[in-house]
């Protein structure tokens, strides 16, 4: 599998004016960039800043990838418009969606080696930074949510490098299939259950679905909902 990345997105913190929330900072709205090449360590390009650590950036978080597939099937099903990078990604994918990514996948990009932790979960910020009421919910209910990358191996990639596969070993794992059982625990106890034991998925997610899977939860969670916001 060799995948082309479109673009890539690296932001700044600054203040976002919500008319819905107090003033927040927030790296969420990241700039098309253009440069010959670009470092990555293992939190990530050194250009990109998060501003929430608490809940972003970080080890098993450090790159954000969003196929650019997806804006299409959004603006023509939503009749909606979007902006560019309007999910935060730091890599827009062409040709690929998240039926075809797997947990643990491994890829070659330029130098460096990245593999896949676990699945998006996306917040009220969607809603709230792009304009776009119920955006996030539409987004985890179609389960087109993106996933994030851990950096196996620092280094410096250009524009012109491609993501291509080097390893997968839980072909089963996709992150649509992920998002799927996640949003159903009720229906899906056996599947989560396997998808916690796998080692390659990231902490943080794990203690998340590990309270939907015992708390038998369905639907949107309490943060990914507009009126938060």
């Amino acid at each position: 599998m060799q995948i082309i990345v479109k673009d890539i997105f690296c932001g700044k913190e600054q203040k976002i004016d919500s008319t819905k929330k107090k003033e927040f900072n927030s790296s969420y709205q990241k700039k098309l960039l253009n440069n010959d090449s670009y470092s990555i360590t293992n939190t990530g390009f050194i250009l990109d800043k998060q501003s929430d650590k608490e809940n972003h950036g970080g080890i098993d978080k450090a790159i954000c990838a969003y196929s650019f597939d997806y804006y299409k099937y959004l603006e023509d099903t939503y009749d909606i418009s979007l902006p560019l990078c309007a999910f935060g990604e730091n890599l827009s994918l062409l040709g690929v969606n998240d039926s075809e990514i797997c947990l643990g996948d491994r890829f070659q990009y330029g130098e460096v080696t990245l593999e896949v932790s676990q699945p998006r979960q996306p917040c009220w910020k969607i809603s709230t930074i792009v304009g776009i009421k119920n955006l996030t919910s539409i987004v985890v209910k179609e389960f087109k949510t993106g996933f994030y990358f851990r950096v196996i191996k620092s280094g410096a990639i250009t524009p012109a490098d491609t993501l291509s596969l080097i390893s997968r070993e839980y072909p089963n794992f996709t992150i649509e299939y992920i998002n799927k059982i996640a949003f159903n625990a009720k229906d899906n106890q056996e599947n989560i259950r396997e998808v916690m034991e796998c080692p390659r998925l990231a902490n943080a997610y794990r203690v998340s679905l590990h309270k939907r899977y015992k708390n038998k939860e369905y639907g949107l969670q309490d943060w990914q909902m507009d009126s938060n916001s």
